[in-house]
């Protein structure tokens, strides 16, 4: 099932929180965007930094290291994960619903202090907010409609996006070939692409 096979999650969403709420129907459409589009959405913020970055070589290590332990959270939960096809509660899901939408924000906070720029990084902060917290939202409504009683026994129990441990129980193991298949390392070369230009700009403007 893909996502044009479910009804909108916007809708979905406004629903579960009941008539009195009444989203504007471009705020609906603009969650909608952000969740499908959200690696696009996301872009302009990291170009941000960079055109604003005041890189040293104390920044540029710390947020290199807080990025690769970003996108080991990204291979741990990448292989715990066959999406659409079941209900991932192993690994990183047993302490967060959205362990790759976390993971993402440790890597651009690894971003963030690289740039070492206060202003660009409360900016970035705040655009990466307005980003993804739909998605969460979506997300959620999404997955409860493909996975129903299953999902929401699981949402009971473990939290939306802040990791926390939680007792939650599963048999899932981690698979290489789900980490392959989600195209992981390919989007690790990327995201190690940009902390290579954060140092290009460090040395550029030393």
């Amino acid at each position: 099932m893909s996502f044009q096979d479910v009804p909108d999650p916007g809708n979905h969403r406004r629903a579960q929180k009941g008539d009195h709420v009444n989203f504007p129907n471009w705020y609906l459409k603009l969650e909608d965007w952000c969740w499908r589009h959200r690696i696009v959405a996301t872009a302009p913020v990291v170009l941000l930094l960079l055109i604003l970055a005041e890189p040293t070589e104390t920044t540029l290590i710390a947020g290199f290291l807080v990025v690769v332990a970003g996108e080991a959270g990204r291979f741990w939960a990448s292989g715990h994960i066959d999406k659409n096809a079941d209900l991932a509660t192993s690994g990183p899901y047993r302490l967060t619903r959205n362990p790759l939408y976390f993971f993402n924000l440790i890597i651009f906070l690894g971003y963030c202090i690289q740039a070492a720029n206060p202003i660009a990084a409360i900016v970035g902060l705040a655009a990466f907010t307005v980003i993804y917290r739909p998605c969460l939202h979506n997300e959620a409504a999404y997955m409860e409609k493909l996975f129903g009683e299953k999902y929401r026994e699981w949402a009971s129990a473990v939290p939306l996006f802040w990791p926390r441990p939680t007792g939650w129980q599963s048999e899932g193991t981690w698979q290489w070939a789900l980490v392959v298949q989600h195209r992981e390392p390919r989007s690790a070369l990327a995201i190690l692409g940009g902390c290579a230009l954060f140092a290009a700009i460090g040395y550029l403007r030393s």
